[in-house]
């Protein structure tokens, strides 16, 4: 039980952050094509049919209208379950001698035609395509001054809304932090007095304090990441006087595999077969 237990926590811990990326893309193509793309296929759609009234595209309108229509619950002869597609391009009133009931139908009829082609060659996609193209102007126009400024504007006005500035400032820290292209950068590994005055802690440099904790101090401050270990992507973030640290002439690599490795692999030395 203890090998099994071992093993099966080392293959949960390969294939979930697999999964888990493989989940997030899938929600991502779901939440444009479902709230942008769905919309602009549908707008491709009424344009197509207004411009053309039947697809120019090889259909067999016998077949495909079964193969790609919505099903309901009645048989064709062949046994194939029939679909709404089908039963309206069979529909007696497109033989109807009344001209303008005729003219609404065969106009159904040719609406029923692209969807089916959009369906068959898989149109709905293309919709996906230029919601990605869109999202893309968006944030080449946000990046221009009259983007900037427009934006400010329109979330100054949201942060007014009582129900909305409840929720939209703390989704808006989390995608930022997410989508942000910023990145943390450390400026340099010091050794700092931390959590207690006999204690010294590695750490990274990264800048500056708040300016209100700065003023409220007689001493130059700066800003120290301490990571964890092993895993340094946590850890705890201080504020102390420059003096109290000590500059170290090693890297940010050595200082994090210092880190993982529980102080195992110190600066200078050879990184174990393992680990290189």
């Amino acid at each position: 039980m203890d090998d099994f237990r071992k093993l099966f926590l080392r293959g949960l811990a390969a294939l979930v952050p697999t999964l888990l990326t493989i989940a997030i893309l899938v929600w991502s193509y779901r939440l444009i094509n479902d709230n942008v793309g769905v919309h602009i296929t549908k707008g491709l759609l009424w344009l197509c049919s207004e411009i053309r009234e039947e697809p120019a595209l090889p259909l067999d309108v016998e077949r495909d209208s079964l193969t790609y229509g919505t099903q309901i619950n009645e048989l064709h002869d062949s046994g194939q379950p029939l679909t709404l597609e089908y039963k309206i391009i069979h529909h007696k009133s497109l033989s109807d001698p009344d001209p303008e009931k005729r003219a609404r139908y065969e106009k159904l009829r040719n609406k029923v035609l692209w969807q089916i082609a959009f369906r068959k060659y898989r149109f709905h996609l293309l919709g996906f395509f230029i919601a990605i193209i869109l999202v893309y102007f968006v944030g080449f126009f946000l990046a221009s001054f009259i983007g900037r400024t427009s934006w400010r504007a329109a979330e100054s006005l949201l942060y007014r809304v009582p129900l909305i500035r409840a929720i939209y400032p703390h989704i808006k820290q989390v995608t930022d932090f997410l989508l942000s292209d910023r990145k943390v950068e450390f400026s340099s590994v010091v050794a700092v007095r931390y959590p207690s005055k006999d204690i010294w802690s590695l750490g990274l440099s990264t800048g500056g304090p708040m300016s209100e904790v700065q003023d409220a101090s007689p001493d130059e401050l700066v800003t120290v990441f301490i990571p964890s270990s092993p895993t340094p992507v946590t850890g705890y973030v201080i504020q102390v006087p420059r003096k109290d640290t000590i500059q170290l002439n090693i890297t940010i690599d050595e200082a994090l595999r210092f880190s993982i490795s529980g102080g195992v692999i110190k600066p200078g030395t050879a990184l174990p077969a393992k680990m290189a």
